[in-house]
């Protein structure tokens, strides 16, 4: 019943409130239900055919749940307080629209990279340089708002026929409403205890594919009562930890020679060829190639990470605090090197500055343009009148770090169409999903390698012009690879997962005599050992400063590979059996190509060897 208030706030009965605010809710669970989708669908079949009764309660309960969340957490408490029909109408309607908007993008980052939003996404989003992180073209921020702006006006709608509705239907309903469901939700929970004490891998991996979702785990109490439990979780204990690194003082040769990397961030192993880049690949015949090189990651901090350090990403979040530099880059300090750094995108999202670059952090900041291909074309521009201005100088060493961004964001110049098409015109993520075809969108990233080589093409002239090939080295790579669904299992992009498509990179080596083409499995891990034997001629075993071996170490051999992400570890063994770590404890196994191997055991002797080396440079 409606009473009236002061200032003419219209004011009702709180009941009534309450109960528009649960219709509200169950309303709201529709779209949450088709939002869902996104999620299930990329629930293996092997798992809907052996537990389909199951998964329909598991995620139609929780779906439910979370919809009650922020009615219970935001909506309830200002209804109490305020007791205003319009106050309602707005809080309701506003933190509807913010929940389905955040579990949207939630759901779309699930469905590309099977992680949820977390402390790396939003740490990205809110710090320095996030516009050059997730780039976008206008139209897209156009077509959100107009987005945001609907979804409103139809949350106002949804409240006011809740309102209605609050007073004619029955309570019994909800009252039957709430029982059903709870059932429903005490039947899941049961079950998933049983899952977590057989550990069935098939339904305790069900967590990872939904939101906000804590599932009964009875172990302990069954170990309590006397119950047999197989283990579900490794531990991971690996930040906080205090490092000898290097492990012994290293002893060098030589004087030292100019090193310049140019990276491009998310190269595909398989655009370093004649068509995409076909400078590079003509300058490659008179380098060493590595065919099947691995990032140390398929992210972008800790990929940079194993290039400069040669350890495993892990370290990352403890030598940022303690600012610990690479061996590589306190070699050249001492040895009186001109460091200069060319990134395109800023180095302070992801903060590379506080670690990898932390003796140049004055030279981390982004080039000049707003989109990627402007600023690449200021680092290469930049690059060359670095050049220019050391003249003849041949006694001070330089080293050079050119970080092109066009393939990350993918917005080509207007007035570029490049060689393959058809091609889309920018990156219209919001097309990607199951069953894609990736062709157009794999043309845009290939005429992208293909505008960033001609920039590199230049750079190449210039430096043999000035006589610098006799006494540089020259490195490409990237800091990981970029898939575009190659594995068939809905991937796009990087962060996603361990497979070839995401890990594999370029890494052609440059210095003047050696001409090795091999595909020995090589990684990021290698390139420090590299450099430090073929520039300083260190004379120290890899082993004090790095987990990898020189690239020209052709009786190195490496049966399984160390690998990590914003989530976790991973192993990747000789057949390419992938094993994930989460850092929450969980773990999963794949093969090759992302098929889930749920009756394969977790190998605790090849956990144990990549623990050796994680904890190699341990105090």
């Amino acid at each position: 019943m409606g009473l009236s208030g002061g200032n003419n706030v219209p004011v009702v009965s709180r009941r009534r409130l309450l109960k528009a605010g649960v219709w509200f809710a169950f309303f709201n669970a529709v779209f949450v239900f088709l939002i869902s989708l996104k999620y299930f669908v990329q629930i293996p079949d092997v798992i809907w055919s052996g537990h389909t009764l199951y998964l329909l309660a598991y995620i139609l309960t929780h779906f439910v749940f979370i919809s009650f969340l922020p009615i219970f957490f935001i909506y309830l408490p200002v209804t109490i307080l305020a007791r205003s029909n319009r106050v309602s109408l707005i809080c309701a309607s506003l933190v509807a629209t913010i929940f389905l908007i955040i579990l949207a993008l939630d759901a779309y980052i699930f469905s590309l990279y099977r992680f949820h939003i977390n402390s790396y996404v939003l740490e990205q989003v809110f710090a320095p340089g996030a516009t050059q992180v997730f780039e976008f073209t206008v139209a897209q921020y156009f077509m959100v708002g107009g987005a945001l702006i609907f979804l409103f006006a139809v949350e106002v709608l949804l409240f006011k026929l809740a309102f209605r509705l609050a007073n004619k239907i029955p309570n019994a309903v909800i009252y039957t409403l709430i029982v059903v469901f709870g059932l429903m939700i005490c039947f899941v929970q049961c079950r998933h205890a049983v899952a977590y004490a057989k550990n069935d891998r098939q339904l305790i991996l069900l967590d990872r594919y939904f939101p906000a979702c804590v599932s009964l785990d009875a172990n302990s109490l069954l170990s309590a009562l006397g119950s047999e439990v197989e283990p579900t979780t490794v531990a991971t204990d690996y930040r906080g930890k205090e490092y000898r690194y290097p492990q012994a003082p290293l002893t060098d040769t030589l004087s030292g020679k100019n090193l310049i990397v140019i990276a491009f961030d998310a190269w595909r192993a398989s655009t370093m060829d004649s068509l995409c880049s076909p400078n590079i690949y003509e300058f490659s015949k008179r380098s060493s190639r590595f065919l099947r090189h691995y990032s140390g990651s398929n992210g972008t901090r800790t990929g940079v990470f194993s290039m400069f350090y040669g350890l495993p990403g892990v370290y990352w979040k403890d030598f940022c605090e303690q600012s610990i530099p690479p061996v590589l880059f306190t070699t050249m300090k001492e040895k009186g090197y001109d460091m200069r750094l060319f990134p395109s995108a800023s180095m302070l999202n992801p903060p590379l500055d506080k670690c990898v670059f932390s003796l140049s952090q004055d030279q981390c900041g982004s080039a000049a343009g707003v989109n990627a291909w402007q600023r690449d074309v200021n680092v290469a521009q930049a690059f060359l009148q670095y050049l220019n201005s050391r003249g003849g100088d041949n006694n001070t060493p330089f080293f050079s770090f050119l970080f092109f961004d066009s393939l990350h964001s993918m917005i080509k110049p207007e007035d570029y169409t490049g060689p393959f098409q058809p091609s889309w015109d920018c990156a219209h993520y919001e097309r990607l999903g199951k069953d894609v075809d990736p062709t157009e969108f794999l043309n845009l990233y290939k005429n992208m390698v293909y505008y960033l080589d001609s920039l590199v093409g230049n750079i190449l002239k210039e430096v043999e012009a000035k006589g610098l090939l006799d006494n540089t080295v020259i490195v490409f790579t990237g800091d990981h690879s970029q898939e575009f669904d190659d594995c068939r299992h809905a991937f796009w992009g990087h962060n996603g997962n361990y497979s070839a498509a995401q890990m594999q990179v370029p890494m052609v080596y440059f210095n003047g005599k050696d001409t090795v083409v091999s595909d020995r499995w090589t990684a990021h891990y290698d390139l420090v050992p590299t450099l430090m034997q073929d520039i300083f001629g260190t004379t120290n075993n890899c082993s004090d400063y790095s987990i990898g071996q020189s690239l020209f170490d052709m009786t190195a051999h490496r049966d399984f590979l160390l690998v990590d992400s914003y989530i976790g570890v991973g192993m990747i063994d000789s057949v390419g059996t992938i094993t994930n770590v989460y850092y929450d404890g969980d773990y999963s196994i794949t093969d090759r190509n992302l098929d889930d191997l749920f009756d394969v055991p977790f190998d605790r002797a090849l956990f144990d060897r990549a623990e050796r080396q994680i904890k190699q440079f341990w105090k």
